[in-house]
């Protein structure tokens, strides 16, 4: 078995579970932020694209709302069947982000929002959209901020460290935060032979639910998020899912919990060749 290979197939059978729950608690998070993501791919009138871990379809919605013939993948079929009941004009598919059935040099255009983290092999994705973009072409992926910085994570570990256990067993993946920062995602994008175009910090607040719903938001919108709160001892369990309702109850605003999402956009092209 290959490294990470756990971490993948709990990944994957994750994100086919919880395909339709997805998409109604983000809805307003992911898809308020893909404009800005986007907007670092512009032109986009008359090309080709492809939206890499798309999940429930806005990036690829919004590539073809400004005039892109775009292709979005997932490795969950869950997410695809999400995806093309959202956007029947559009085109999706079942890929495997490390290992993609595209011909080389078939795209101008490749965008991955907030999918690096879901990978087991992130340098094979990006050696991968390296391959089928076109010379010249840019790749634009986002990544949140490191869990210091997020609260959203930032303080599910804090409240799982202090009141239950952090190791439960999960398998172990690739570092989390590694294209969180400018010298990481600078020194991956180079290795798969791109150069590094951007790398911008941005901000945003989100509404996210109730704080009383918290727990079960995390289980809905992470796949390790719901095996950190779901492998605890029960007696744990409970303990850690009052102290989140507790602690997120100081981020409510008119009755929902609103939290900064500090988060990393970075841009890379695909050099020219030269004559």
């Amino acid at each position: 078995m290959s490294e990470f290979q756990e971490f993948k197939d709990f990944e994957q059978a994750g994100w086919e579970q919880r395909a339709t729950s997805y998409v109604s608690r983000t809805q307003s998070l992911t898809g308020s932020l893909i404009n800005s993501i986007v907007d670092h791919l512009e032109p986009l009138e008359g090309l080709q694209a492809v939206d890499i871990a798309s999940g429930p379809g806005y990036g690829a919605a919004e590539m073809a709302h400004r005039g892109a013939e775009v292709v979005g993948t997932d490795f969950a079929s869950a997410m695809v069947d999400v995806a093309t009941a959202l956007y029947p004009d559009l085109a999706f598919q079942q890929e495997d982000a490390e290992n993609l059935t595209f011909q080389d040099e078939s795209f101008d255009r490749a965008l991955c929002t907030f999918g690096m983290l879901h990978f087991a092999h992130p340098e094979r994705a990006l050696s991968e959209v390296f391959r089928v973009l076109k010379p010249g072409g840019k790749l634009t992926f986002s990544v949140w901020a490191p869990p210091e910085e997020f609260p959203m994570f930032g303080l599910l570990g804090g409240v799982v460290a202090e009141f239950g256990d952090l190791d439960v067993g999960l398998p172990p993946g690739p570092p989390a935060e590694a294209f969180s920062r400018v010298d990481g995602a600078q020194s991956a994008i180079q290795q798969a032979g791109f150069n590094l175009v951007s790398f911008v910090e941005g901000h945003f607040e989100a509404k996210l639910c109730p704080a009383s719903e918290i727990p079960d938001w995390y289980r809905e919108i992470s796949v390790r998020s719901q095996g950190l709160l779901d492998n605890q001892h029960p007696d744990k369990l409970e303990v850690v899912e009052r102290e989140l309702i507790n602690q997120f109850e100081d981020y409510e605003v008119d009755g929902m919990v609103t939290l900064p999402m500090p988060h990393r956009i970075v841009t890379a092209s695909k050099p020219v060749r030269e004559q």
